[in-house]
């Protein structure tokens, strides 16, 4: 298996191959690393006489027949299957498949991808195994792989230079802050700030002004303000949240797992354990700055407060889901206990 960077070097160097296979968690490059293998390949003139385009709904016999014509007034004859469950295809079907695929002729490009079924090397089931495998070894095969951290905000930059802009990866740490890792949603928000921005830099100023938060980064600006006792911006938080139709058990739900974020690095700054190594124990991969930011955040909040603070929470939590009530005076009323509990030392 190859990488995006091995695959561009390889179309832009004219090493071609008659068989591609692009899937992954990654949708959003997965149907970009496809429609590039054939700009690339086609040299951007691909026709309607040479281009066929099948999905999980196409016959296999279909397939046979448009992977055995001869390019009409052209190099190449394309074949782009679209999101076939390989996995599902009637053992006869998968055959018949795989015998087309061992008889490409040499003027014929074969692009199998998965823009949007969800589909890993590690998901992949035995007739999507013995696929990847012969393409990996007679074709290329490349596996777009979910992008976080910085090698994430390292993209942001790039295509920032790609819009004409300039962004600094604090920049880009922030932006995927507000609007979270889907890349689909970041490069809809990237082609806002580029456009705003004009050709100058990206700041912090405009991701605050242009980009809508996730629900989630909200909830977690929400913990913020309690922790902080900044009672009048988190009740603002709630009405923000609540007008964007965000849902009670969904906001304490976060809230939860904030507080319990929070309480893993206060105990294991008093245990001598980093963030580092908590965030390996409990399965973070890349989302360590999650403890840091909030370390900093419960500075001045008791190992107690923070303990009481989720029980407090598990009983919401247990209403909500039990009860009949009023969400948004539940979670006001909520709020304004954390407030009080966040600001109570008494067992210092």
């Amino acid at each position: 298996m190859i990488t995006e960077s091995e695959l561009k070097k390889q179309l832009n160097s004219g090493s071609f191959k008659n068989l591609y296979l692009c899937f992954g968690e990654e949708k959003m490059l997965v149907k970009r690393s496809a429609e590039l293998i054939e700009k690339k390949i086609s040299k951007g003139d691909i026709n309607d006489m040479n281009y066929h385009v099948f999905d999980n709904d196409s016959d296999i016999a279909d397939i046979s027949v448009c992977a055995d014509m001869i390019p009409f007034m052209s190099e190449w004859n394309f074949l782009r299957i679209n999101d076939m469950d390989i996995d599902k295809l009637r053992k006869d079907d998968f055959e018949s498949l795989m015998k087309i695929l061992q008889n490409i002729s040499a003027q014929t490009v074969v692009i199998i991808a998965m823009p949007t079924l969800e589909l890993t090397s590690k998901t992949a089931k035995a007739q999507m195994k013995k696929l990847i495998a012969y393409v990996d070894k007679n074709g290329v095969c490349i596996e777009l792989t979910h992008r976080s951290g910085l090698a994430l905000e390292r993209d942001l930059c790039k295509w920032a230079k790609a819009g004409g802009c300039t962004m600094s990866e604090l920049t880009a740490h922030q932006l995927i802050q507000y609007a979270g890792e889907d890349l689909n949603r970041l490069n809809a928000e990237m082609k806002k700030l580029t456009a705003f921005a004009d050709g100058g830099e990206i700041t912090p100023e405009m991701i605050e002004k242009l980009v809508s938060k996730t629900a989630e980064a909200s909830v977690y600006d929400l913990f913020g303000f309690i922790v902080t006792g900044n009672t009048d911006k988190a009740l603002t938080a709630i009405g923000t949240l609540f007008y964007q139709q965000v849902s009670g058990v969904y906001i304490c739900t976060v809230l939860s797992g904030a507080y319990l974020d929070a309480y893993r690095a206060r105990i294991g700054k008093e245990a001598g354990i980093s963030n580092a190594e908590i965030a390996e124990d409990f399965g973070y991969k890349n989302r360590k700055w999650v403890l840091d930011k909030l370390s900093r955040q419960i500075g001045r909040v008791t190992t107690s407060s923070l303990r009481r603070s989720i029980d407090e929470l598990m009983t919401v939590q247990e209403r909500m889901v039990t009860e009949m009530i009023d969400e948004r005076v539940e979670i006001e009323s909520l709020v304004c206990r954390l407030v009080l509990i966040a600001e109570d030392r008494s067992d210092d």
